[in-house]
């Protein structure tokens, strides 16, 4: 071990003196790379007179020539010794480098000497020697430098190469260290290690007694020869105790015998010589609550009966031993050791052996017996007389009785039922899970407790209440099982009323919203261990509302009944479950339905259906409905999702149209979640400043000109982008925002009209459209608008609100008071494209509105349909007629543009004209048409 460990110490010695040597011929070439930078430095700076220590330079000078040396032959500096390069790369530097540095040392010499003779040519007296001295200095110096960097460009690879190599052989000496390790701790494993070991433990099962216990070590050693002697020594006792073993045998077993026998005997023995018990066993004892010890010699065979009949069982033995085989039987009341009474029941035979009489006999407690077979009186008094109906069978379920109750229960008599399987047993109304399910019950915890619906003889249906016990062996196996049935025939009628009650619409009779909620949660589950797809449909009734409060809640109700029979006439009820969820909601439940084109004809089909005409007592009704679809698991995970999710799809459906179905996306639920994000977030938005505003400029078909910009309100949402207020109106007239939002909008629009009308268009007028929630505010924020205006100083119709038609129909007076009032105060008022006939256009010419738009939809329909165009044109004549200015929306071409200039329409915005622009942008567009 110790040469193992030298040998390592010298190899790594020497691994690191070769690479230490070569790093020191690296730090000696860089450091005449240092001071020849240095020398030349210095010596420039004499040259130009500065104050420099010529002795210093003369050191460097000598240094440089010693690392020179030490490079080519090597030598000392600094205290450490230099090899010299043994490389024939690096060396073929040294004539190079030793030439370099005789030419800079020349030039240093001759800067410390002063021996530089003046140029004849140079320009002034002083300024071209030195000149000239410093330049070849410096050439001087670089071309030695760039020499020694040749050279250290070959020496650090080679240095680098030898580290490796130092690295790459102690890597192998590690790996040469395991190998011999490893070896050497097999080695003496084998031969030191595992042989104690064995040794330890033969001789620890020795001294438990394990004489068997053997050392399978084999070596040539001292330690082979242990082994083998302990196992001669182990061997021969092995033998001596097995000898041992076998004399006892024989003398134990005899013995052995007659002490099993009356020790593991359920019975008392016991031995009576001289009327006395010479011999009592522990079971004997046991009985009466004796130890052996106090019974033998002491005591008589009367005296373990009672006082009372002591006398009987001495007359009883006497009669015995007159009798030929000298055996007798009787049972009496034993009394115990501390007076307590029990049943007992003997057993005895008369022994003579000479003219000694011995009696020998055994004793069994029979008091668990005796109230047993009282207990059995009590049960089949019970048995017989109970209400309950009792059913006994063996434990395959075959009927071996049955009580009257069970008779007069199902009609059958005991003989006629015996030997059959007991009908609950029987495969019948339920299916194989219950009988399954029932069956482990049994045969894993002997009891089952549930209900069956049974039949009784005469062929009526009824439930029953069961309890099927089981009755075991003392040796685990079923003795019997019996049947508790009771008759809840008329309890489940009750409750079946009460369930049904409790899930079913009172109106249709269709299940009601819990019932549906528990049979979706339940298909969900059913689909998940199957794999299937399920189909959820949700349809509501389009305008239904209407139709109620305009015929009456009984032509509603009577609608809703038939609209739910239809439903139901439409689907198979094996694969579908129709509910009514309330009101003139309903949904279908498909299962197994991954068939999209089977889908669409079914969802085609009750559209067509529910759209046929109503005939409820007058005349012909027809409605219409929209369905949302909903697959399962494609659109959801779990039941809650996939109702949330078919909501959504129907009211897509319902805004596209109506009397139409549509599937749920992935752009739906983005969508509900921008829209729950906007809701919360929009009160924060309102005080971080992420509005702002657009201006749609409107121009005048006779000049062409900027007259008017309609105000559009965007919200600039860090996650969504900009979000138009269609998106976010209703979540502030919803959480009482709009008031915040309205004030905002009016004074960063007024405030940007003043400016403009001062310096660009001072007829330029603003639209902002006004929802009907604001203007029905009591605090609406309008009357705020006059003060800026007093502020300002701007007119007030400068001004002009844009109102949705819809409110032009509304039957509100209150908003109508207050249009004439803003009116009266100057404002003007603008309305969109009326649509809804002939109310809306009473209203406008009732109310002070001075403009109509065109809508969108209108405009575009104009090149392609000549009727629209004549509709267009009849609406501008009518307009004009009511004292009406007409603006078109939604201008995109010219063409568009002409035919409308041509109807007679005043004024027009659109992308023909401009987009809506930020505040920078139209104030360029008034710049351009004021320059």
């Amino acid at each position: 071990m110790l040469v193992f460990v030298l040998g390592n110490a010298v190899v790594v010695h020497s691994l690191l003196s070769r690479y230490e040597s070569a790093l020191d011929q690296a730090v000696t070439l860089d450091r005449m790379r240092a001071s020849s930078q240095q020398l030349a430095v210095r010596a420039m700076r004499l040259s130009d007179g500065a104050l420099v220590q010529a002795g210093q330079l003369s050191q460097e000078m000598d240094l440089m020539d010693r690392a020179l040396q030490a490079l080519d032959q090597g030598g000392v500096i600094d205290g450490r010794e230099i090899p010299a390069l043994d490389h024939s790369a690096a060396r073929d530097f040294l004539p190079r480098i030793r030439r370099d540095w005789a030419t800079l040392r020349g030039r240093l010499q001759s800067v410390l000497l002063g021996t530089y003779v003046r140029d004849e040519h140079a320009s002034g007296p002083h300024e071209l020697p030195q000149t000239i001295q410093r330049q070849w200095v410096a050439d001087d110096a670089e071309t030695l430098l760039g020499t020694l960097d040749a050279c250290a460009d070959v020496l650090i690879p080679l240095l680098r190469e030898g580290k490796d190599r130092a690295l790459l052989a102690s890597g192998g000496l590690v790996l040469l260290d395991l190998v011999v390790l490893l070896c050497l701790y097999l080695l003496l494993r084998r031969h030191l290690v595992r042989p104690l070991r064995e040794l330890r433990i033969a001789c620890r099962e020795l001294v438990r007694g394990h004489y068997d216990a053997r050392i399978s070590y084999r070596g040539a050693g001292e330690l082979g020869q242990v082994a083998r002697d302990f196992n001669d020594g182990i061997r021969q006792v092995h033998d001596l105790l097995a000898k041992m073993r076998e004399d006892q045998a024989g003398l134990l077993r005899a013995d052995t015998i007659f002490q099993g026998l009356a020790s593991n005997s359920i019975v008392g023995i016991f031995l009576v010589e001289n009327e006395r018990f010479t011999f009592v066993s522990h079971k004997m004892a046991e009985i009466f609550g004796y130890e052996p010890r106090e019974m033998v010699d002491t005591m008589t065979l009367l005296s373990i009966v009672v006082p009372r009949e002591r006398f009987l069982m001495a007359e009883s033995i006497k009669a015995s031993q007159s009798r030929r085989d000298g055996t007798l039987r009787f049972e009496r009341h034993g009394r115990r050791k501390d007076g307590s009474e029990i049943d007992i029941e003997v057993f005895s035979s008369t022994v003579r052996v000479g003219e000694q009489v011995s009696i020998i006999g055994l004793v069994q407690d029979i008091t668990e017996r005796k109230q047993a077979e009282s207990s059995a009186q009590l049960a089949a008094i019970a048995y017989e007389n109970s209400s309950e109906a009792i059913a006994i069978t063996d434990s395959a379920g075959v009927v071996i009785d049955v009580n009257p109750a069970y008779s007069r229960m199902t009609g059958y008599w005991p003989d006629e039922i015996a030997g059959e399987l007991l009908p609950l047993l029987r495969p019948g109304r339920h299916n194989r899970d219950f009988y399954d399910e029932m069956w482990h019950a049994i045969n894993t915890h002997g009891r089952w407790e549930g209900e069956y619906w049974g039949q009784r003889k005469s062929g009526e249906d009824y439930a029953e209440r069961v309890v099927m016990d089981t009755a075991w062996n003392h040796d685990g196996s079923v003795n019997c099982r019996v049947a508790m049935l009771s008759d809840v025939t008329q309890k489940k009628q009750i409750e079946a009323q009460i369930w049904n009650q409790a899930h079913h619409d009172p109106l249709t009779g269709l299940p009601n919203r819990q019932y549906f909620n528990e049979r979706l949660r339940a298909a969900v589950q059913t689909a998940d261990r199957s794999g299937q797809s399920l189909a959820l449909l949700f349809l509501d009734l389009d305008l239904f509302k209407e139709i109620n409060d305009s015929m009456g809640h009984a032509t509603g109700d009577r609608l809703l009944v038939e609209v739910a029979r239809r439903l139901q006439a439409c689907v198979t009820p094996e694969s579908s479950f129709v509910a009514r969820l309330g009101g003139d909601e309903f949904v279908v439940l498909l299962g197994d339905m991954s068939d999209k084109a089977q889908i669409d004809a079914l969802c085609r089909a009750i559209l067509d259906r529910i759209t046929e005409p109503y005939r409820l007592g007058g005349d012909p009704l027809r409605i219409s409905a929209s369905l949302g679809v909903a697959l399962y698991p494609q659109d959801a995970e779990d039941a809650e999702a996939l109702m949330r999710h078919v909501d959504m799809a129907m009211y897509v459906a319902k805004d596209s149209g109506r009397n139409c179905f549509h599937y749920f996306d992935r752009g739906m639920r983005e969508r509900a979640r921008m829209q729950r994000d906007l809701m919360y977030a929009l009160p924060q938005a309102i005080g971080d400043g992420q509005f702002f505003l657009l201006f749609q400029p409107i121009h005048a078909f006779r000049t062409g000109r900027i007259v008017q910009a309609e105000v559009l309100l965007r919200w600039r949402h860090p996650e969504f982008g900009v979000i138009a207020p269609a998106d976010f109106i209703p979540f502030a007239e919803e959480r009482l925002l709009l008031r915040p939002l309205g004030d905002w909008v009016f004074r960063e629009a007024i405030r940007q009209l003043a400016h403009w009308r001062k310096d660009l268009a001072p007829d330029l007028r603003l639209t902002i459209n006004v929802s009907p929630t604001q203007l029905g505010l009591d605090d609406s924020g309008l009357d705020t608008v006059f003060g800026l205006f007093n502020t300002l100083g701007l007119p007030p119709d400068c001004l002009v609100l844009e109102l949705s038609e819809h409110m032009l129909v509304a039957e509100d007076q209150q908003m109508r008071d207050r249009l004439l009032r803003l009116h009266e105060s100057g404002l003007s008022f603008s309305v969109g494209a009326v649509t809804i006939g002939m109310p809306a256009l009473l209203a406008v010419h009732e109310l002070p509105f001075e403009t109509l738009k065109l809508e969108r939809s209108t405009t575009e329909r104009l090149l392609g349909s000549e009727h629209a165009a004549m509709v267009s044109e009849a609406i501008i004549a009518l307009a004009h007629r009511l004292g009406l200015r007409v603006t078109a929306e939604g201008i995109t071409c010219q063409a568009e543009y002409e035919l409308l200039r041509d109807a007679g329409c005043d004024e027009g915005q659109g992308y023909w004209f401009d987009e809506p622009l930020d505040q920078d942008a139209f104030e360029r567009r008034l710049q351009d048409q004021a320059g």
